[in-house]
């Protein structure tokens, strides 16, 4: 049997190193989620900042106003 090698040994005895958290540039919350513009180079908002919903629902919302 071949040995792991030392950073797999490392990872299975310590775990595996947490990430950096993602820091939204609109909101400053700690993110999951970047939403991008169209072009996918300006972040326009994040999972904590921009709300989603269904495009049926807004266009019957819209047309009872």
């Amino acid at each position: 049997m071949i040995p792991d090698a030392q950073w797999i040994r490392k990872a299975k005895l310590n775990g595996m190193p947490s990430a950096d958290p993602v820091i939204c540039p609109v909101c400053g919350k700690e993110c999951e989620t970047i939403y991008l513009d169209d072009g996918c180079i300006n972040v326009v908002g994040c999972d904590n900042c921009i709300r989603t919903m269904d495009a049926y629902d807004w266009f019957e919302e819209q047309k009872e106003d």
